[in-house]
């Protein structure tokens, strides 16, 4: 059986690690940082256990060809990692199929280190693509994250960098 491939993007963020997962689980606080300004997200189940099913729907940025995002929870550690299979909804032929996406926090001394990881990509999907996209979603969590109280007060003078 071939190897599988890993599309993957990290951030240090500067906030504990439980600030940062109780942002990436709370459903009020999904459409803040999960896809890019402008679209509009609709998030129409989100059953957070394993076992448990979610679905994103969007309108997306010119550049993206994926309209939903229909999921199953495969494994939950509360404040270390997110095992996701996903299933990608596109009007255009290649981006359709099924995918794993791994979320992990770990302690790092600047604060936390959040890896998010693609495996098994429809075929269509443009590596270089679905990673810049990840680097954004990162970025835009940590910035969410780093505001909150409870974040590291050295965020301002470290910067974003990857793991």
């Amino acid at each position: 059986m071939p190897a599988t491939k890993t599309y993957e993007a990290s951030r240090i963020v500067f906030a504990p690690d439980d600030t940062i997962y109780g942002v990436m689980t709370d459903i009020d606080r999904l459409s803040l940082w999960l896809l890019p300004d402008g679209e509009d997200v609709r998030i129409d189940k989100f059953d957070l256990r394993p076992g448990g099913r979610f679905r994103v729907a969007f309108t997306p940025a010119d550049d993206c060809p994926v309209q939903a995002i229909n999921g199953r929870f495969i494994d939950i550690v509360s404040d270390q990692q997110i095992v996701q299979v996903v299933e990608l909804e596109s009007a255009l032929q290649g981006f359709t199929g099924t995918m794993r996406i791994i979320w992990c926090l770990e302690d790092v001394p600047e604060g936390t280190c959040l890896r998010l990881a693609a495996q098994d990509m429809p075929p269509g999907l443009d590596a270089e693509w679905l990673t810049r996209q990840f680097e954004v979603t990162l970025d835009r969590l940590a910035l969410l994250v780093e505001r909150l109280p409870s974040a590291s007060i050295i965020y301002s003078e470290a910067g974003a960098r990857p793991c």
